[in-house]
């Protein structure tokens, strides 16, 4: 084990890493799946959203059993979670067992990325937290764009049920790396954690509360819709992407391939933006352009014959303010309620990941055409303009009592 905390995020990077691989499985060979499971794309959108269909129900739990058994636990449980799932998905033979094992990874999802967002921001509280949440954050776009440049050529070398098979595997790994490297730090006084016992209280001294007030549950909602929104320009590219340019014509490699290019941008332009911010120190500026211009380029996609350098520019701005919104679950809550905090936060964003990708799946079904998600994706992110401007009121509100629920 190590003492060190930037050995100690990659370790957790690495980890994460896998999530987004497992995410974009259903996506890359979803043409495969239509013909060989005999499902629709409004059921693939389903598949596709129950990787968040229980997060909104597991999230809250999952931040509450890391503050009780330790975030570093519950985090080796939610990857083995993740790894069982894709084993289950490699061996499915119809829509239900293949949604069965979605959902094994999808909690699995939803536990480690509640938990290690408490752990970064433990590591890093008041010390580069933006750059350090960029970092995490950008976990998630290497997977997917690992699962993009890989998926299709596995699934047409060996079939569809060889990249669950991988993705499991990469969950396994991906356990092994936060058994070994990660070391739970000494002021997250967890049972897991070798922290000294706490000095007795005198008798009669109240023990200061540490529930969550009503204005901290306001803000963090509207943090988490923040967060959902803005994101589902991308979820809408990486989700339906690879169907929408297998219907043009190119064969699911290439069209996996095609997409990663704005995947590679997001990954480049996560710590970018992180650096920007911390020079500039204009977090409303970088959010709200960003989300204008990536809810743009999205939505611009339907009506441009080759979409290559929407793709990009998309994956550029909405890949620039993931370190200020990640920073937000930091900002509106105190520190002994981050654990809630991040659990709400999580809560609202898996709602929108799990009805977005449906709704999507079943214009496509509807309509006929394949373009219409990115309609979807473009009125998403610049909704995110509007609720940013409803956080940053709320925060001018004085805040009176402080009300607990």
């Amino acid at each position: 084990m190590t003492s060190n905390r930037w050995l100690m995020l990659g370790a957790l990077f690495l980890a994460r890493t896998s999530l987004g691989f497992q995410f974009q499985t259903v996506a890359s060979v979803a043409p495969l799946l239509v013909t060989d499971l005999g499902i629709n794309f409004t059921e693939v959108g389903t598949l596709i959203g129950f990787f968040s269909a229980l997060g909104f129900a597991t999230a809250l739990p999952a931040g509450l059993a890391g503050k009780r058994f330790g975030e570093k636990r519950v985090v080796l449980i939610g990857l083995g979670m993740m790894a069982v799932g894709g084993f289950v998905m490699s061996g499915a033979d119809g829509f239900w067992m293949a949604g069965v094992g979605r959902l094994m990874v999808g909690v699995g999802g939803v536990v480690i990325t509640v938990t290690m967002v408490k752990l970064v921001g433990d590591l890093f509280e008041g010390r580069e937290v933006v750059t350090a949440m960029a970092i995490l954050m950008n976990s998630w776009p290497v997977g997917i764009a690992l699962g993009l440049w890989t998926q299709g050529i596995i699934a047409e070398i060996w079939g569809w049920n060889a990249v669950f098979l991988v993705a499991g595997l990469g969950s396994v790994l991906g356990f092994v790396l936060v058994a070994f490297v990660y070391r739970v730090p000494k002021r997250s006084a967890h049972p897991e954690a070798e922290a000294a016992p706490e000095p007795a209280s005198n008798p009669g001294t109240p023990k200061p509360k540490s529930r969550i007030s009503r204005r901290e549950v306001l803000l963090i909602t509207l943090s988490g819709l923040i967060w959902t929104l803005f994101n589902g320009g991308f979820l809408m590219v990486m989700a339906f992407g690879p169907a929408l340019m297998v219907a043009r014509g190119s064969d699911v490699a290439v069209s996996g391939l095609l997409i990663s290019n704005g995947t590679i941008a997001y990954m480049i332009a996560i710590p970018l933006g992180a650096w920007l911010s911390e020079k500039w120190n204009r977090p409303n500026l970088v959010m709200t352009g960003s989300f204008a211009i990536g809810a743009i380029a999205v939505a611009l996609v339907p009506f441009v014959t080759d979409p290559l350098f929407l793709f990009i520019m998309a994956g550029i701005f909405i890949g620039i303010p993931t370190g200020n919104v990640m920073a937000l679950t930091v900002e509106v809550v105190r520190p002994e309620n981050r654990n809630t905090g991040t659990g709400i936060y999580y809560s609202v964003h898996h709602i929108g990941l799990t009805t977005m990708p449906i709704l999507a799946g079943w214009l496509v079904d509807v309509s006929g055409d394949a373009a219409v998600p990115m309609i979807v994706g473009g009125v998403s992110s610049a909704l995110a303009i509007v609720f940013l401007a409803l956080l940053r009121l709320a925060q001018r509100r004085p805040s009176g009592a402080a009300a607990t629920v």
